[in-house]
């Protein structure tokens, strides 16, 4: 098995000022031929857990829809935020930010990296029960981070996917630990 390379140094080079939100390093590594190798790494939400949240309710899954800058378009994904006191708890608060719904049980799944070659922080992929009678907060967020929200079912996000309308590395990663439990 391949031992792990010793990080030679490292650099903060980008950060919010109290380093809450986003961190960006330039790490240097030593590799075994002696040479080194320079490569960023982000931290975001101060190095704690995030979660993405697998709401479930009769057979649905509740995806929502916001504007991704980063992409510069509309995602249809699972909600998701940063950590903050755990993830089961976690994941209740950004289900209700996001789309007012209130969870029932709250179950951690799996722990995955979205993104292993640049993103440090772990995401708890969680799974909600949401009762059959709680309704939607008018389809968004009262802050206006989500445009609206709906449920899908199975084939629906297997089409979504096909199409290409489903494509955010967290949701995927989420859909297949989901996946992978049945």
């Amino acid at each position: 098995m391949d031992s792990e390379l010793e990080r030679a140094g490292s650099r903060r080079v980008y950060g919010d000022p109290d380093g809450r939100w986003c961190e960006v390093f330039l790490d240097t590594y030593r590799l075994p031929a002696g040479r080194t190798l320079e490569l960023h790494r982000v931290r975001v939400g101060a190095g704690r857990t995030g979660v993405v949240v697998l709401a479930r309710r009769d057979g649905l899954t509740l995806m929502v829809r916001q504007w991704r800058p980063a992409v510069g378009r509309w995602m249809w994904e699972l909600p998701r935020g940063f950590g903050e006191s755990g993830p089961a708890a976690d994941a209740l608060r950004e289900l209700a930010e996001e789309t007012g719904l209130r969870g029932g049980a709250a179950e951690v799944l799996a722990l995955v990296d979205v993104d292993s070659g640049l993103l440090e922080s772990e995401v708890a992929v969680v799974e909600v029960t949401v009762p059959a009678d709680a309704v939607l907060g008018g389809g968004g967020s009262g802050d206006g981070e989500v445009a609206s929200a709906r449920w899908w079912s199975r084939e629906e996000l297997a089409d979504g996917i096909r199409r290409g309308e489903v494509r955010d590395g967290f949701t995927l990663a989420a859909l297949g630990v989901a996946a992978a439990y049945g």
